[in-house]
């Protein structure tokens, strides 16, 4: 993600409707896993929104490769922060209870490395949570600017997952009320400007600060999927949401 990004999603984390949104699925799905005394490390920690949300349950260390976003997260007095690479963590074996990457592994050119640098930094029966974009093919100019290479499907999460000795609890999709509104957008998009013509710095993000009623509007209904996620997995949706576990015994 390119340093001005950071600074958009700083600055609109209050009423920035898909980062707050995805967070309150992140507390539905990861907090009955929590408790007093877990120890966290958020992959690709972005501003800190996470981590301050993550707090009022455990202890929280963060990392990112961007120093923009490490300056971000210190401004807001988060502490346990530092840059870092995704495929070389700077953490001993077996550090953490927790691991949560999202929008993280579709960055990395091995993302594979990505998946079992995570196995090695957790504790056995540690838990990985993992926020990713769907569908190859909705591939646009707007993942190039985010600097993202890839899409996933759920075979294919699921696959990388166990190769590196997960065990896979829950996969389910998010964004999905919404999905062939954004879906057609994002195609629309792919067809006007095709990806493989597009130069990175041409590319054009999604990120657009929206009015705070279309902002309140499109939370909810993430919110509301939120809810739905008690009862049931949904099917399909811009996002993929995976639960994985480090087996409490190798």
């Amino acid at each position: 993600m390119q340093p001005c990004e950071y600074d958009i999603m700083y600055n609109l984390e209050t009423t920035y409707w898909w980062h707050t949104g995805m967070m309150a699925i992140m507390d539905q799905i990861l907090s009955p896993t929590l408790e007093q005394g877990s120890k966290v490390l958020d992959i690709g920690c972005g501003t800190g929104a996470k981590m301050q949300a993550l707090n009022k349950y455990c202890d929280v260390w963060g990392i990112d490769m961007h120093p923009r976003a490490i300056d971000l997260c210190q401004k807001r007095g988060i502490s346990n922060v530092q840059t870092g690479d995704a495929v070389a963590l700077p953490y001993e074996q077996d550090t953490f209870s927790h691991a949560i990457c999202c929008e993280v592994l579709q960055n990395l050119p091995d993302d594979a490395a990505g998946i079992r640098e995570a196995y090695r930094v957790l504790k056995p029966g540690g838990y990985y949570y993992i926020s990713e974009q769907a569908y190859p093919v909705l591939r646009s100019q707007h993942d190039i600017s985010q600097g993202a290479v890839r899409r996933y499907t759920y075979m294919r999460l699921r696959t990388m997952l166990m190769e590196a000795g997960f065990a896979v609890e829950r996969m389910t999709s998010a964004n999905t009320v919404l999905f062939p509104l954004m879906a057609a957008v994002r195609l629309a998009s792919k067809a006007l400007h095709p990806p493989s013509r597009i130069e990175p710095e041409e590319s054009r993000s999604d990120l657009k600060p929206l009015p705070k009623p279309a902002n309140f509007l499109l939370r909810s209904i993430l919110k509301a999927e939120r809810e739905m996620m008690k009862m049931v997995d949904l099917p399909y949706g811009l996002s993929i949401i995976t639960l994985a576990r480090k087996p409490a015994h190798k």
